[in-house]
């Protein structure tokens, strides 16, 4: 199976290029498909948010499709739709995406639309209300999501005042100071050439793509200036109560991690795997599918530049849920103690190896790993590369992870439980 793998290879291989004023083009040549993905990655997110204004990064991200210095937001939707072309944008903690997916011909028009939305965008004062509205709504949809709100809560809890805590979207209350003109300034300290990549992945060849980049990016200028991140402390654990008018209770257990940079990444991906990211993982085997204690029940890991999360969710009935909480105190703890089986560990890098291997099929997902790889390691993620790292990963080095991070009493609680909410 590994040979195979390693046979494949040649379908991904791409290369980078820098502009004189220090834009990074990624081209991720794919001649087998008859489109291709184009995207802009920003190297900022609600991390770099101002004091006070959370959600500006997020902010900015939506209203840059309302107008730019020659288009309205119909003359927009119109440039990519005329030509059946999809776009769209996402916000995250520490980066900026904005995407297209166009025919192989529609590329040179559907990326200058795209570049115009990035560079020029208006800040006119009656879109930034018009937007204010939907981001308020948007954030009203997510406390209405009790999920949503209860891994978001559990960042606020791990991570405190740290701006990491921040929702993406913002609070009702940030958002609502949020103006044209701080929009525009955020825009000026964060969009310029040293914090942007540009990549594209599909039936595209390099020189036309780094040809259409200086066209349209040249005339951005490079910064020198690099945003100070302070890293988050590490808090002692603690317990949270929330009550909804709900039907179900919704736990959050979490602990903080390592980022991505970190050499323990791969064998926390591995650890995840086994306890809470499948079928087979332990929580499901044993709290869903042994007990029916949860309908959904699950671990994840999620990765920033200097730190992480580690965490548990799960949704469960009233009744049942000091059961569950037990039993994942005890899965934990059992994991901890006793550490993980070589079976298990063999079917976790193969789940690792094929997801991996299945996200070349898709060129949304090669795009991520391009823009994402430039901004957070200074080079497009190598699948192969991971790969191989995970498949040298031990099973001592994984179960000293777990004696390390997954003993109970050093994770925090985060509980929405069935009953009037509090004002």
């Amino acid at each position: 199976m590994q040979k195979s793998v390693q046979n494949n290879r040649s379908t991904y291989n791409p290369k980078v290029h820098e502009l004189a004023n220090g834009v990074r083009v990624v081209c991720d040549t794919v001649t087998s498909v008859d489109s291709c993905a184009v995207g802009v990655f920003v190297g900022t997110g609600t991390r770099d948010d101002p004091k006070g204004l959370g959600g500006t990064a997020h902010f900015v991200e939506h209203t840059s499709f309302r107008r730019t210095t020659t288009k309205n937001s119909k003359a927009i939707a119109r440039e990519f739709e005329n030509v059946g072309a999809y776009a769209n944008a996402y916000t995250t903690k520490e980066e900026t995406s904005y995407y297209v997916r166009a025919l192989r011909q529609s590329v040179p028009k559907v990326f200058a639309t795209l570049a115009d939305v990035i560079i020029n965008p208006v800040f006119d004062a009656a879109d930034v209300e018009k937007e204010r509205l939907i981001i308020s709504e948007e954030i009203r949809s997510y406390e209405d999501e009790a999920e949503e709100f209860i891994l978001d809560a559990a960042e606020q809890q791990i991570f405190n005042a740290h701006p990491l805590g921040l929702p993406i979207v913002g609070t009702l209350k940030s958002v609502s100071r949020i103006s044209s003109t701080s929009l525009q300034k955020f825009h000026k300290a964060h969009y310029n050439a040293s914090n942007i990549v540009v990549c594209a992945s599909g039936n595209v060849q390099p020189q036309e793509l780094i040809e259409l980049t200086e066209k349209l990016f040249s005339g951005l200028p490079r910064s020198n200036k690099h945003v100070k991140r302070l890293s988050p402390k590490r808090l002692k654990p603690s317990e949270l109560i929330f009550h909804k008018p709900l039907q179900q209770t919704h736990i959050a257990w979490h602990t903080q991690t390592s980022g991505f940079r970190s050499r323990s990444n791969s064998k926390l991906m591995l650890l995840n795997i086994i306890l809470g990211d499948g079928m087979m993982s332990r929580l499901n085997v044993r709290i869903r599918e042994g007990k029916g204690l949860a309908y959904n029940i699950y671990s994840q890991l999620q990765t920033f530049s200097d730190c992480g999360i580690f965490s548990v969710y799960a949704g469960t009935e009233v009744a049942s849920a000091g059961k569950a909480q037990l039993m994942i105190e005890q899965e934990l703890n059992r994991l901890a103690m006793n550490g993980v089986t070589r079976t298990e560990l063999v079917r976790a890098k193969e789940q690792l190896r094929a997801g991996k291997i299945m996200s070349l099929e898709s060129l949304s997902a090669r795009l991520s790993m391009l823009g994402r790889g430039v901004l957070e390691d200074g080079k497009p993620e190598d699948p192969y590369k991971f790969i191989h790292a995970a498949d040298k990963v031990t099973l001592e080095e994984v179960n000293e992870i777990a004696r390390k991070i997954l003993r109970s009493d050093s994770w925090s609680k985060c509980v929405i439980v069935p009953g009037k909410s509090e004002e």
